[in-house]
């Protein structure tokens, strides 16, 4: 009876979760890690990507479910927004059927639900695509198996929550660094018992799993693509986002731009989760009911100090997913909801409320793009100029254009089938002898974002500019400039 009820609230919130999502797709507010990931996808699913570029992608788990829902779904459909509305949904049915489990009404266990499904840092994560949302579902795994391994410690407890770091490394970049974070956890989060007899042990029994698949896919990656590093991710926006947390801190607070960091991410998190809080600070003295969530809420800030102090691991904001499955964690395991149930909607409430204040705190990008959106502006102009000469040449074969460094150019043409991709001989050849020879060319302005990293430009310094003996301009907009061969019969395109 309890899985035809959770049918409805799954569905409500696919279709929410859905409709946010493709929005976000249509207005340039999906991050650009997704955007790649997305067109990685089409790519592979064109046969245009090796196999040992597909089996070294990183993350995997995203990766590899938007490549096989690209093949099974019509062409111009919005993948990461469909995986990521799915996830939700499946995670809203989970929660939903653990409330009625411990004893809440249906009428507020659906409350309950749609708070934490809704919460402003967890549509967040819907927005950025599936692999935000893949961490999402991944470290509720890990919160509910750290509660697990405190009650029994047992073969099957200690497997589990290996399964569930290995879960969390392989879905985004910033989980990577939530696993690392968590080995000096981890000894606190078995029986003490077990602790004082052997707490090394515990500990390498619990990450050998994530360790082995990392040295696996690192010797994978490095034989085929010839890159073994692909956990650091780069992101060149956080050194832009450490700077704009003078605003919160004027002056510093500590000296240390990766604790001041850790600092306002833990402050986020409280502010966006307090009925974690307040149900941890009700059990504080049954340990092994607050002992997990305590080690959950560390192991994610730790990781956001990782992130900052290395400057890898992608975003530092993406942590404070950690804030809704904290709560949904607390709440599904911790069995006093049932005793304090208008507290605790109250309390759900106010972490809805405060998801959103420390939202716009802590990633102020995020504010600005649905602002922009809202007046209807695109809120990534480059990005919606290379989806425009993606839809101006998508009858078009041929193209020479560093699509892997404006993946958005495959989104706007629907396939990348007809593009000479840098992973290509024709786009290697032309790079080896400085050359072209394409039917098209295609190249962004080297004084954009996109056109001071883009291959063509670093080897053909004035094409945007003069263009290139023997071809003539038929396409451009504020960013982009196609040239096509003389020979060829085409008029400007509009």
């Amino acid at each position: 009876m309890r899985t035809f009820s959770t049918i409805p609230i799954m569905l409500f919130t696919f279709v929410c979760a859905l409709a946010l999502a493709a929005s976000a797709v249509g207005t340039g507010m999906v991050p650009d890690d997704a955007v790649a990931l997305w067109a990685a996808a089409v790519t592979a699913g064109d046969g245009e990507l090796s196999v040992g570029s597909i089996v070294a992608a990183y993350p995997s788990i995203p990766f590899l479910a938007t490549t096989l829902t690209e093949l099974i779904t019509p062409a111009g459909t919005p993948t990461p927004a469909l995986l990521a509305a799915a996830i939700l949904a499946l995670l809203a049915g989970v929660w939903f059927h653990a409330l009625l489990a411990l004893g809440l009404q249906a009428w507020l266990a659906a409350i309950a639900t749609l708070l934490l499904a809704f919460h402003p840092m967890l549509l967040r994560a819907a927005m950025a695509g599936p692999g935000e949302m893949f961490l999402a579902a991944s470290l509720y795994f890990f919160g509910i198996s750290l509660y697990d391994l405190r009650a029994r410690t047992n073969i099957p407890e200690v497997m589990m929550t290996g399964l569930a770091l290995l879960a969390v490394a392989f879905s985004h970049p910033i989980g990577a660094a939530i696993a690392a974070a968590a080995v000096p956890f981890l000894a606190f989060a078995v029986r003490p018992v077990f602790v004082a007899g052997s707490a090394v042990n515990i500990v390498l029994t619990l990450v050998f799993p994530t360790v082995f698949a990392a040295a696996a896919f690192a010797y994978v990656s490095w034989v085929f693509p010839g890159d073994g590093w692909r956990f650091f991710a780069s992101n060149e926006s956080t050194p832009v986002w450490i700077a704009s947390l003078g605003r919160l801190t004027p002056g510093g607070l500590i000296g240390m731009q990766a604790l001041e960091a850790g600092f306002i991410i833990a402050a986020a998190i409280a502010m966006a989760a307090p009925a974690g809080i307040a149900i941890i600070t009700w059990v504080h003295r049954r340990r092994p009911l607050a002992a997990p969530a305590v080690i959950f809420a560390a192991t994610a800030v730790t990781a956001a100090v990782f992130a900052v102090a290395t400057g890898l691991f992608g975003h530092p904001v993406t942590v404070t997913v950690a804030a809704p499955v904290l709560a949904a964690v607390v709440l599904t395991r911790v069995p006093i909801a049932h005793y304090r149930r208008a507290t605790v909607i109250l309390l759900l409430v106010l972490g809805f409320a405060g998801g959103a204040l420390g939202l716009a705190a802590v990633d102020p990008r995020t504010t600005t793009s649905l602002v922009a959106a809202l007046q209807g502006r695109a809120s990534d102009q480059e990005r919606a100029d290379a989806l425009g000469l993606g839809g101006a040449t998508g009858r078009r074969d041929g193209i020479l254009v560093d699509a892997f460094n404006s993946p958005a150019v495959v989104l706007g043409r629907g396939h990348s089938s007809g593009l000479f991709l840098p992973s290509g001989d024709r786009f290697n050849i032309a790079m080896l002898f400085s050359r072209i020879e394409a039917p098209f060319v295609a190249v962004p302005d080297p004084q954009s974002r996109l056109g001071a990293a883009d291959r063509l430009n670093k080897a053909f310094p004035l094409l945007y500019r003069d263009g290139t003996p023997g071809y003539r301009l038929i396409y451009q907009n504020n960013t982009w400039r196609l040239f096509a061969r003389q020979s060829l019969d085409v008029v400007y395109v509009n």
